[in-house]
C-alpha cells in the first residue's frame, strides 16, 4: 500500500471517529421506504373493518404523518376516511394500486341512487370507458361505476362501489392505472370480500 492511500484511509478513519465524538446523539434520518407488512392484517374503526393485504399500508404509514381530515375524495362530495396502497416512496405512483373508503351523510329526502347520479352525471363527459350498474358482494350491495379519469398526468382506472348504512353513504373505491388494474385483482378481492360494517 502506498503512502498516499494510507494517508487517505487514516484521514477518513479519523474524520469518522471525530464525528462520532462531536455528535454523540446523531440519529439516522428516517428511511425513504416505510416498512412493508409481510402478511395481511386487519383495519378496524367504529364504522367498518376490512383486511389490508400483505405488502399494503395506509397512506399515514407510507408518508409517516397523519391524514388530512375532511379531504374530499376526488371531488365526489364524500370525505375520505382511509386510503391504503401497495406503493412505496421510491416507486412511481402509476405502478401502484389504491383502495379508499369515503363517506357522507345521506341528506333527508335523497336516496342512494339519486345522490349517485347527481355525483357522476356531471363528470361523465370528462371520463372514459364508463359502465355502471348494481352490485352484490357478500353482504354488501349497492351501486357501482367503473371508469377512467386523469389524475395528474396518467389516466387511472377507478371502480367505485356505493353502499348505504344508517343514512350514511360509503364509497369503496379501488384504483390503479388501466394496464395494471387486473394484476391487483386478488388484493382488491381480498379487501372487498373482507369488508363489513360493525
Amino acid at each position: 500500500m502506498n503512502t498516499r492511500k494510507l494517508i487517505v484511509i487514516s484521514f477518513l478513519l479519523f474524520a469518522g471517529l471525530a464525528c462520532r465524538f462531536l455528535f454523540p446523539n446523531w440519529e439516522e434520518p428516517p428511511a425513504l421506504i416505510s416498512p412493508l407488512f409481510e402478511s395481511p392484517r386487519p383495519f378496524e374503526n367504529d364504522q367498518f373493518s376490512f383486511t389490508i393485504p400483505a405488502g399494503w399500508q395506509t397512506m399515514e404509514e407510507l408518508w409517516q404523518r397523519p391524514q388530512d381530515p375532511g379531504r374530499d375524495y376526488y371531488a365526489l362530495g364524500v370525505e375520505e376516511i382511509i386510503m391504503i396502497t401497495n406503493a412505496q416512496l421510491q416507486v412511481d405512483g402509476p405502478y401502484s394500486a389504491y383502495f379508499a373508503v369515503a363517506s357522507s351523510p345521506l341528506a333527508g329526502g335523497t336516496d342512494l341512487e339519486t345522490r349517485f347520479r347527481q355525483t357522476y352525471d356531471p363528470l361523465i363527459p370528462e371520463l372514459r370507458e364508463v359502465s355502471q350498474g348494481e352490485f352484490e358482494v357478500g353482504v354488501l350491495n349497492g351501486l357501482e361505476i367503473i371508469y377512467q379519469r386523469p389524475s395528474g398526468e396518467p389516466w387511472w382506472q377507478f371502480h367505485d362501489r356505493w353502499v348505504e348504512k344508517n343514512a350514511v353513504i360509503y364509497v369503496l373505491s379501488l384504483h390503479a392505472t388501466p394496464n395494471d388494474f387486473k394484476q391487483h385483482q386478488d388484493d382488491f378481492d381480498l379487501i372487498l370480500n373482507s369488508f363489513s360494517f360493525r
